[in-house]
């Protein structure tokens, strides 16, 4: 009987299921058809899964009710992929070629452009739980960045990184103009030049780190199976010490000077657990930064219990971190109360604590008397933190591996990188220690290095897609000057890939460089594009119609206007955008930091990490593919011209193919299983130095 029961609560359950489905498709094509837009059909919607429940941030009910569908929708399809997309893809192309696609969690970076070739820069995918928009248009991205009341970030996808607080990326409305009003506080000038000098020091020590290995040496070249983890460390230790004061140090490293740490800071940087830590500062950190999905999938509570090695250790990492950074949050209440700041960090936690309570929190521990009013509760600034150190080290750090990849793959712009630097720094000193900021930055970052970092940022950006959900029903004014109707809570991505490959934007060759059979050169690593020519050349901030660009939206709200000007200028100076010198793509074209209000307050940040790091190792050292998979080193130099480029060209394929299929990730994009293994030399000493 009971059997029975189940048995019929299944079947009444799975024909509402199919009764909710068609009626929900006919309802979201028909909004589709009135749009003006192209549509495609899918059999899920091509977004990310909440991973929490409801939110208060939902727009309304009706946001609220098809967030639920899109929730159920992908979390059927979900188990079932594994299980149909094998079948799907074995069916004729002519049944499944329109769609099939859209059904991969990353479509954006396997496809590209192509989508947007065939269905135009901008067309709906429909399914029975709600209408997407894919978005490969600049103008109509800069339309829909700076229209931030318009259109909405979905906040409920980035719950996995507030596992300590809300933040600057988790919040929307006037709670993100708090949380950003606060947080730019310390992006400036001054802290960009400790940003400068440590991203330098720590590029020195990673390449010791490089020497120090089994088999290493700077004579006869360092191998490096892969360069991520290092990239990640050098990133990471230069956040920790210049936005918290916090020194790490590199396996083998030891402090040089017992003064160098200041009392209270001795447990951050121990090689050793401390008092009732069970892990050091850096390894409780690491570990929440690497295995923070687990913290989305499960509850805090759940992952102490289950009885998995892999979520005691997630459970492990964040109670240490937890408590890592609330000690760190007290010394930096304390130093702020005696009018201590250190003289070498930004100093990230300090705005966020004198812009909360007044002369108490409730515990016991003073705020500056100049505090009267509270902006940020203490979870706020932990959550704040958190977020500095998560976003501050991982998006870079895949910058450098990427980099360094592109830079090896190109040998030929390698070489006229090196001449570039030789020709730049040939007046500076020759310890990079002491290259003086801002103005050898300026220098460098518009230079053929500033180009070289903005293709690695164009081909591979740290995120594939940016969401926006529109509130209500909207109008958008297409490139050719269409007015289309966007269904109200349509859910949209700019496709960073897409954008980025716009043959309508961007300078391109005829044919690409590796594959002939393609009409333009847009997925090859070219930082010639970015560079003009004499009578190219045009005045910073203006754009193709020769008016000056404007950031904010017509309807950006007040509370941003006050904060804006100092980091928004000098983001827009970090020579990713609107340089006198490199190319200067048209507003919502190159979106690596995002675009408009809601764009990356750390940009410049990332640049002058990323310019001072490649400088310091591209000035004394060399870049190759590791080729040693199908000859050894003795043999490569035993061999003809012809016979080594052959060698190389093998590795140049499988170094491609990885980058251009086999990466992945939950949070940004990343090599995964498959690695692209690196041979770093002094230069004059490479193996393939006249394979160009």
């Amino acid at each position: 009987m009971f059997g029975r029961l189940c048995a019929t609560a299944f079947v009444a359950w799975f024909l509402w299921f199919v009764f909710d489905a068609v009626r929900g498709f006919r309802r979201n094509s028909k909004a589709a058809k009135e749009s003006g837009l192209e549509w495609v059909v899918a059999l899920k919607l091509v977004v990310g899964l909440p991973v929490t429940d409801k939110r208060e941030s939902r727009i309304n009910d009706e946001a609220d009710h098809i967030c639920t569908a899109q929730f159920i929708g992908g979390m059927l399809f979900l188990p079932l992929s594994f299980i149909l997309l094998p079948i799907f893809r074995r069916l004729p192309t002519g049944w499944t070629d329109s769609w099939l696609r859209f059904l991969d969690t990353l479509w954006a970076y396997h496809e590209l452009y192509a989508p947007f070739a065939r269905y135009g820069d901008n067309f709906l995918v429909v399914s029975p739980w709600g209408v997407y928009m894919a978005n490969a248009s600049p103008s109509v991205i800069h339309q829909i960045a700076t229209r931030r009341t318009d259109w909405v970030k979905p906040v409920e996808h980035y719950s996995v990184v507030e596992q300590f607080g809300a933040n600057v990326i988790t919040t929307e409305g006037s709670t993100w103009r708090d949380h950003r009003k606060v947080s730019s506080g310390s992006f400036n000038e001054r802290s960009n030049a400790v940003v400068w000098k440590e991203s330098i020091r720590q590029a020195q020590e990673m390449v010791k780190s490089w020497s120090r290995r089994e088999g290493n040496s700077e004579e006869k070249g360092m191998w490096l199976h892969d360069v991520y983890p290092d990239a990640a460390t050098t990133s990471l230790h230069i956040i920790s010490r210049s936005g918290f004061g916090v020194k790490l140090l590199w396996p083998g490293e030891d402090l040089e000077d017992e003064n160098e740490v200041e009392d209270g800071y001795e447990r951050f940087t121990s090689h050793e657990p401390t008092g009732s830590h069970t892990m050091t500062f850096k390894e409780s950190m690491n570990t929440m930064l690497r295995d923070i999905i687990w913290m989305g999938v499960f509850s805090k509570k759940w992952l102490e219990w289950l009885p998995f090695k892999r979520t005691k250790r997630v459970w492990e990492g964040y109670t240490n971190f937890n408590a890592y950074l609330h000690e760190l949050l007290d010394l930096k209440k304390a130093s702020t109360v005696k009018g201590l700041a250190e003289k070498d960090t930004l100093d990230l936690m300090v705005p966020l604590i004198t812009a909360t309570g007044s002369r108490n929190d409730g515990i016991n521990k003073p705020f500056p008397p100049s505090v009267n009013e509270p902006i940020l509760s203490t979870t706020d600034i932990l959550g704040n933190a958190f977020i500095f150190l998560f976003a501050g080290h991982e998006t870079t750090a895949n910058s450098i591996t990427f980099l360094l990849i592109f830079l090896a793959l190109n040998l030929s712009a390698q070489r006229r990188l090196q001449s570039t630097l030789d020709t730049l720094l040939a007046s500076q000193p020759d310890n990079p220690a002491e290259w003086p900021y801002p103005s050898l930055f300026n220098t460098l970052g518009n230079s053929y290095l500033g180009a070289c970092i903005n293709e690695q940022l164009r081909l591979i950006a740290s995120v594939t897609m940016i969401p926006k959900r529109c509130v209500g029903p909207q109008t958008l004014v297409l490139d050719d000057g269409k007015a289309v109707k966007v269904p109200g809570n349509t859910f949209q991505h700019f496709c960073v890939p897409g954008v980025h490959r716009n043959p309508k934007v961007w300078p391109h060759a005829s044919t690409s460089l590796r594959d002939k059979s393609k009409n333009n050169d847009l997925d090859d690593f070219v930082p010639e594009r970015w560079l003009l020519s004499s009578d190219q050349k045009v005045t910073r901030g203006t754009n193709d119609d020769g008016e000056k660009e404007e950031e904010e939206g017509e309807n950006e709200d007040e509370g941003t206007k006050g904060h804006k000007k100092t980091i928004d200028e000098l983001n827009d100076s970090a020579m990713d955008i609107g340089s006198s010198t490199l190319f200067n793509p048209p507003r919502g074209a190159f979106i690596a930091f995002s675009h408009g209000p809601r764009a990356c307050l750390g940009r410049r940040f990332a640049m002058v990490e990323l310019v001072a790091v490649i400088a310091a190792i591209a000035k004394d050292y060399s870049v190759e593919l590791d080729t040693r998979e199908f000859a050894s080193e003795e043999e490569v130099r035993g061999m003809r011209e012809e016979e080594r480029k052959e060698v190389y060209g093998k590795a140049e394929e499988r170094a491609w193919r990885i980058l251009e299929r086999e990466l992945g990730g939950l949070v940004t994009l990343q090599l995964l299983e498959r690695k692209v293994p690196l041979r770093v030399c002094r230069r004059g000493r490479e193996v393939f130095g006249d394979v160009l």
